[in-house]
């Protein structure tokens, strides 16, 4: 969705290493198989970046990445289109804490795969970063994902889905350095506004005793 520009957007999938075998390589054959090209183009599916400026800074952190040792399970980085602005998916593994990648909003078509050995280990993970906007928990066991919910900290959690959505009632804001306060319904109010108590006295108070 709007080649991943998207506050929203998922920029890592952490996942158990006993679904690793399944998932990555359906995940990547998905993918792979998504039509990128002109956004004029009914078909296309991903299309280019806001500018050549975003495309470089998408394509630089890619490449960072690459250099120091992570591996690219689809996509390269590389900047293609007549404007200098359409990078294809990519899709990275083996991402570790030195690779600017790994802390960065990425902003673009690219996904990051971090499989863990644990739940603990995940939720560590999880929170180990500076933002904390939105997520998804996908699980099978609805106490074991409410309890993930309750350790990650995040202003959005979707259980079973991924992490973009929004709704005009509901209380849309993140924690940590993802934004301020919350928009929608009265969380909305609530986070821009200053409660106020203001009195008037029609007839003088009683006289104080001193």
């Amino acid at each position: 969705m709007n080649s991943g520009q998207i506050c929203m957007s998922t920029d890592r999938i952490i996942i158990h290493q006993s679904l690793v075998g399944r998932f990555i390589p359906r995940y990547v054959e998905r993918v792979k198989a998504l039509p990128v090209g002109d956004p004029a183009d009914p078909a296309t599916i991903v299309g280019p970046v806001i500018n050549t400026r975003g495309a470089q800074r998408v394509s630089k952190l890619v490449k960072d990445a690459a250099a120091k040792g992570a591996t690219l399970l689809t996509g390269d980085g590389a900047i293609e289109g007549p404007n200098g602005t359409l990078i294809r998916p990519v899709v990275l593994t083996d991402v570790t804490a030195d690779m600017d990648i790994f802390a960065a909003e990425i902003f673009g078509p690219a996904v990051v795969i971090h499989p863990v050995d644990s739940t603990e280990a995940a939720i560590d993970l999880a929170n180990n970063t500076e933002y904390g906007l939105t997520g998804g928990v996908i699980s099978r066991d609805l106490n074991a994902a409410l309890d993930v919910v309750s350790r990650v900290r995040s202003g959005i959690i979707h259980i079973n889905d991924q992490g973009i959505g929004d709704e005009p009632m509901a209380p849309f804001g993140g924690v940590k350095n993802s934004g301020y306060g919350k928009f929608g319904g009265t969380a909305g109010i609530e986070s821009f506004t200053e409660q106020r108590w203001v009195t008037i006295q029609h007839s003088g108070r009683p006289a104080y005793p001193f």
